[in-house]
């Protein structure tokens, strides 16, 4: 539950959200959360907001990006995702979520030997996680990162990350992507809509390199795409493919 929880807040406002205009489920606007601040960084939007989820949701993001601010590479919204689940939006939201702590502890384990990776060599540091869910291992993989070598280190650090839910796509996106606009960009992030087990790619929702182009790099690269006029310009939906490209939010 989220009494004590940095991301009560945000799912207060979605609840709030919901209950006020009776036209969107609190998923939902979790959903369109997600795609607004994907908007901000350059993935455009199929259509433009309307009137209402436009004001709302340049609310629901001011408050997104102040609590990345405060609590660098924590999953916000898989916390968000769990509540609102338990709260009777199980029909809409069926996942379950590693915990932050283990995440933790797993990422820990996994990093014993950081120290001899970051020393041997300049070549990125690869890491996939084949069901991101909400992105949480992978947070708490740059968490540990940050803290035991700090914002350099982030910087040898490639992502890919897929999911067969693209809500847990997007939020994955989401997250990492804005976490690595303000708390150091990451060597290469990538993140699939897909199928891990078959290999089926149905999206990718952001694909970007910080890190210099190497000679062992798999992740095909994405030519820069230019900002939007606003987050709620319509056209084409794209990746989003630039550090720089973000909302004036973050």
């Amino acid at each position: 539950m989220l009494h004590d929880s940095p991301a009560r807040a945000l799912a207060r406002e979605l609840e709030t959200f919901a209950n006020r205009g009776r036209r969107y489920r609190p998923d939902e606007w979790l959903t369109f959360l997600c795609q607004d601040v994907l908007a901000g960084f350059g993935r455009r939007l199929d259509q433009p907001w309307d009137e209402e989820r436009r004001e709302r949701l340049f609310q629901l993001s001011r408050t997104y990006a102040s609590l990345v601010a405060e609590h660098p590479w924590t999953d916000l919204l898989g916390s968000v995702y769990m509540e609102l689940s338990s709260r009777g939006q199980q029909r809409w939201l069926g996942q379950f979520f590693t915990p932050p702590a283990v995440a933790t502890c797993m990422a820990e384990l996994q990093l014993a030997d950081l120290n001899d990776r970051l020393s041997a060599g300049d070549t990125l540091i690869r890491v996939l996680e084949p069901a991101a869910g909400s992105g949480v291992m992978l947070l708490a993989l740059c968490q540990v990162v940050l803290k035991r070598h700090g914002r350099t280190a982030l910087s040898r650090l490639s992502l890919t990350a897929v999911d067969l839910d693209p809500l847990c796509a997007a939020m994955t996106a989401t997250q990492l992507l804005a976490n690595a606009v303000v708390h150091g960009p990451l060597g290469e992030l990538r993140v699939d809509h897909g199928n891990a087990l078959t290999g089926e790619l149905f999206e990718t929702l952001v694909a970007v390199r910080s890190a210099p182009q190497r000679d062992d790099s798999e992740l095909v690269p994405v030519a820069p795409i230019r900002p939007p006029e606003s987050p709620t310009a319509s056209s084409s939906p794209a990746p989003a493919a630039c550090w720089g490209e973000q909302l004036s939010l973050f």
